[in-house]
């Protein structure tokens, strides 16, 4: 005879395994073998099989393998010494005939990974022909990664773009290039009517020693004004934090002040360091 008491303690043993335990348990062995089946079957992809997929597939396709080889090459520097993949991704980034402008603004990218002359040189002379906005945006932006000097030259008419786009990047990429005979090419647009054209002129030129755009680094470092724009805080921080290295690069002292009270008291930790970095770096400076 069952002693009554046992029995409904096991009868809820058995409840509770049947209905959380074991579902549970296989739960868990078909995710793992899920899993087990999607790593199998996973096609590693490579530079090379991601060229070949853009130039067989389909044209909606082709960008998104463009996307995927800029960002492989990002992460494995090991992948960006191959002169054949750049010479295949030159070829795509130069056919404007064949492939679209996403899929060569993703290959422009691409292409500013290698550390080679010959993709400054290519992005340059790509610079030179194209006359799609958002390829021309994308190779911009290659030449200052590469900090190709020799484009200055044609990059400063972009200056002069009626899309802000192009003007924002032209400027920001003339600082990068740090030649200062950008600098006339550059003052007109502390005065620009685009606030982010100003900004970007104003740290570049802060960049080439220039400091016609002070006051409007200034003007960067102010949270309250920078809130009443009804911008992301997280711009916010990026903004101010510009600002600040821009104006530790043209070290007047009439800046230090701002940067003390920053570095004091500012609400981002963030801003509250870059401050401190500029200021003891130039006390360093000053004694040394």
């Amino acid at each position: 005879m069952i002693d009554s008491q046992t029995s409904v303690p096991n009868s809820g043993r058995k409840l509770f395994y049947g209905l959380f335990v074991f579902p549970l348990l296989i739960a868990v062995g078909m995710a793992v073998l899920l899993c087990t089946v999607v790593l199998l079957t996973r096609e590693t992809e490579t530079p090379e099989s991601l060229i070949t997929a853009i130039k067989t597939g389909s044209p909606s396709k082709r960008w998104q393998k463009a996307f995927e080889l800029s960002n492989e090459l990002n992460r494995d520097p090991a992948m960006i010494r191959s002169g054949a993949v750049m010479k295949e991704v030159i070829h795509v980034l130069k056919d404007r005939a064949g492939y679209d402008a996403r899929t060569r603004s993703y290959m422009a990218i691409a292409l500013s990974r290698f550390e080679s002359e010959e993709a400054g040189a290519a992005l340059y002379e790509a610079l030179k022909e194209e006359t799609e906005e958002e390829v021309q945006l994308y190779l911009l932006w290659g030449l200052g990664q590469k900090q190709y000097l020799p484009a200055r030259k044609d990059i400063e008419p972009f200056l002069a773009s009626p899309q802000e786009d192009l003007k924002k990047m032209a400027s920001y990429v003339l600082g990068a290039l740090g030649d200062p005979q950008s600098v006339p090419a550059l003052l007109p647009l502390v005065d620009d009517e685009s606030r982010d054209v100003r900004w970007n002129a104003a740290l570049a030129l802060a960049r080439l020693g220039n400091d016609a755009g002070y006051a409007e680094l200034v003007k960067m470092t102010d949270r309250s004004t920078l809130a009443a724009m009804e911008i992301p805080a997280d711009k916010v921080e990026e903004v101010m934090v510009n600002a600040v290295k821009g104006l530790g690069l043209l070290k007047r002292a009439d800046a230090m002040p701002i940067l003390e009270e920053l570095s004091k008291s500012d609400s981002s930790l963030k801003v509250r360091q870059a401050a401190l970095e500029v200021l003891e770096t130039t006390k360093r400076e000053s004694l040394s």
